[in-house]
């Protein structure tokens, strides 16, 4: 047993003997009271009685009657003579269902109150051996998400009466993952993909949040989804990684495999996400007692792999703007520096159509895009890319 419930024990029981003894004391203290006070009236009236006798107030008879009677009234007092009066005598005591009734309130109460406000299942710890500046640190993050799902609470009651707004949707759900909240995320992504149910970011970002509301299981709807993203965009890296974990999770270890080295064919080497995919496909050979080395990427993941690689050495390639550049755009306007990036981005596009075969041009053409937020024409430009590569 902890040492905090031996004193938590000790403690209770002290409390309740000095609550209950003096209840259970004054039922003896309050008979012996009243049975001192009857006797010492009896005797004194035995007393005068004999007093009475003797100034002849009273006939022999008569003394002897009252003698009588008060010694009889005196026994009594001194002391029940039968159960009867015991018993009759033993109700003037306290209620012991009050007792009993003061104990559970006590223990019970006091248990119920230490485990909603304290911590029972925290170590015991020393002040010495405590680290406060991580308590203080969980402290200020519990108060922290406590406010942020506050204000997710009245973005999602302003989302009711405002539901075409899909930008709040989004941001509403990706707020919802991080803090955990996997059943809201995933209501606020089925609302963002039935007004956008052909962007695939959205796609992958709705069958994650289903996969951590099911402790990491890709369900079947969050596998429709991801297959449908991955159909729009072959080169999400999420969806590939989620519907190969599909796979793996439904005994298909091979086919998992091969989907994990297929991404690490598409992935920078220096991508995020690099190491965490690795251990999977290790994890998963050595369940199935497959050599990954044997485990070639397909064609097609080697064609988008290649792809990736082209656009990201043409962005290092990209010389940057010259001083007088800079300085031109910085006088301008916010609406004039975006009138000519779009004509610069114009007079690439124009001599890509004079050019078609110019595969770095096309890939720096689809980054212009996307930088711009034109993602049709970014997808466009980074197909004709793909069939040069063919």
């Amino acid at each position: 047993m902890s040492l905090i419930w031996i004193w938590i024990a000790v403690i209770i029981a002290v409390a309740l003997a000095l609550l209950t003894l003096p209840v259970i004391r004054s039922r003896k203290t309050a008979r012996a009271a009243r049975e001192s006070y009857d006797v010492a009236i009896y005797k004194d009236q035995l007393k005068e009685a004999e007093r009475e006798f003797e100034r002849g107030l009273l006939s022999p008879e008569q003394a002897a009657a009252v003698k009588t009677e008060l010694h009889r009234k005196l026994l009594a007092a001194a002391g029940p003579a039968d159960k009867s009066d015991r018993a009759a005598v033993d109700k003037t005591g306290p209620k012991w269902a009050t007792v009993t009734g003061l104990v559970v309130f006590l223990v019970g109460g006091s248990l119920a109150l230490y485990s909603h406000l304290g911590t029972p299942m925290l170590d015991n710890l020393a002040y010495v051996d405590r680290d406060i500046e991580k308590e203080q640190q969980a402290q200020g993050n519990q108060r922290s998400g406590e406010e942020m799902s506050a204000l997710l609470d009245r973005l999602e009651s302003k989302l009711a009466g405002d539901p075409e707004n899909l930008e709040g949707w989004i941001m509403l759900g990706r707020s919802s993952v991080s803090l955990g909240q996997f059943p809201r995320a995933v209501r606020a992504y089925e609302q963002a993909v039935r007004r956008a149910p052909e962007d695939p970011q959205l796609l992958v970002d709705y069958g994650e949040a289903v996969s951590f509301m099911n402790e990491g299981r890709v369900t079947d709807d969050a596998l429709a989804a991801l297959e449908k993203a991955h159909g729009i965009n072959a080169a999400n890296p999420k969806a590939r990684y989620y519907m190969a974990l599909a796979a793996a999770q439904a005994g298909d270890l091979p086919g998992a495999i091969q989907q994990w080295i297929d991404l690490l064919a598409i992935s920078l080497p220096d991508a995020p996400w690099v190491t965490t995919v690795r251990t999977q496909v290790a994890n998963a050979a050595d369940e199935a007692g497959i050599d990954p080395m044997t485990v070639v990427p397909s064609a097609k993941a080697m064609r988008i792999g290649a792809d990736i690689q082209d656009s990201a050495r043409a962005r290092a390639e990209l010389p940057g703007p010259r001083q007088e550049d800079v300085e031109a755009a910085s006088a301008m306007s916010p609406e004039e520096r975006q009138q000519m990036i779009r004509s610069m981005v114009e007079r690439l596009a124009q001599r890509l159509k004079e050019n078609p075969n110019d595969r770095p041009g096309w890939l720096r053409l689809a980054n212009a895009y996307k930088v711009l937020g034109e993602t049709e024409k970014s997808n466009a430009a980074m197909e004709q890319a793909a069939r040069l590569a063919e």
